[in-house]
């Protein structure tokens, strides 16, 4: 997974971070007002639990770690040996443990920009949230439903879907997880950073063809309504202002308190699938996950350019 890790942020960048507040702080005003109001953030819309099961999940699973394994081969055998080789003396200790697309960027070099742009602002966040919402968290949702009505229980201990949120959101930010490592050539990078694209963009496709042949997965269950589209982006919009400058303020604070050598990104990232798991156990859609998500990602870049650039 190839999610632009949320770079710590420099002081001079608190000024644009303090004007989003604003917006921020308006978009909470409404939402504190509808919950004095006792009205739901986001209208609940149920839907028949999705028709793939835990072997389908783990067939896709498959698809992914050959196609990736298969990309890392094609950039060891693309990139020159002596790009591929990390520094002889490297001491963690000395490192931060930067983003793969942060020192990409560092190179300054325009087409580098579209590259990560393509990798970690479009792929990225529409692969992810195909995977982790619609088929990671549908099967959750789907499967907590099935022990319910074995278990009432459940219902009182694990309450809406906050089973199915939270152990995705865990997931989703261990996946990220990411310490100081060896730097090596910007060429190293940017292959891997293509290869993991593609491989990414094929195992979505393969996944639609699967479900949809031994499922008979239809667009609802995928998470698709054509009719909905832009009001779904409006409500990923509203939550992106909602969300943005928390967000960023806690990666700021985890920075500083975590050892360098060790990423704060499970941290923010947890809380970021949680807010987007919200999002998809209400709509049961996609867009408006893929809509903050990608916006994240494309402020994060935009940051990392200005910051790192030469």
């Amino acid at each position: 997974m190839n999610d632009l890790a949320l770079q710590p942020v420099p002081t001079w960048v608190l000024g644009l971070l303090a004007a989003g507040g604003w917006l921020t702080a308006a978009v909470w005003l409404f939402i504190v007002t509808r919950l004095f109001a006792r009205q739901p953030l986001v209208a609940y819309e149920p839907r028949v639990p999705v028709p793939w099961r835990g072997l389908d999940l783990a067939l896709i699973l498959a698809c992914y770690l050959v196609l990736q394994v298969a990309g890392a081969w094609a950039v060891m055998n693309v990139v020159p040996e002596e790009k591929l080789k990390p520094p002889a003396i490297y001491n963690p200790e000395n490192t931060q443990a930067q983003h793969m697309v942060a020192r990409v960027l560092a190179e300054g070099d325009w087409r580098l920009l579209l590259l990560c742009g393509f990798a970690a602002a479009l792929v990225a966040p529409v692969v992810e949230e195909f995977l982790f919402r619609v088929l990671l968290q549908g099967w959750l949702e789907a499967e907590q439903s099935r022990w319910r009505a074995q278990l009432p229980t459940l219902r009182r201990l694990l309450p809406g879907a906050v089973g199915p949120i939270a152990l995705t959101s865990f997931i989703f930010a261990m996946m990220h997880f990411r310490v100081a490592g060896p730097t090596r050539e910007p060429e190293y990078y940017v292959a891997f950073l293509l290869a993991n694209a593609v491989a990414s963009l094929a195992t979505m496709a393969l996944a639609i063809v699967l479900l949809h042949s031994r499922c008979e997965a239809t667009a609802a269950d995928l998470g698709w309504d054509a009719r909905r589209f832009w009001h779904d982006v409006r409500l990923g919009l509203v939550t992106f202002l909602a969300i943005a400058t928390p967000i960023y303020l806690l990666q700021m604070i985890l920075s500083s308190c975590l050892p360098k050598y060790l990423a704060p990104d499970p941290f923010a990232l947890f809380a970021l699938s949680a807010v987007l798991g919200f999002l998809y156990a209400r709509t049961h859609r996609i867009v408006p996950s893929i809509v903050v998500h990608m916006s994240l990602n494309t402020f994060s870049l935009a940051m990392a350019w200005a910051m790192l650039a030469k």
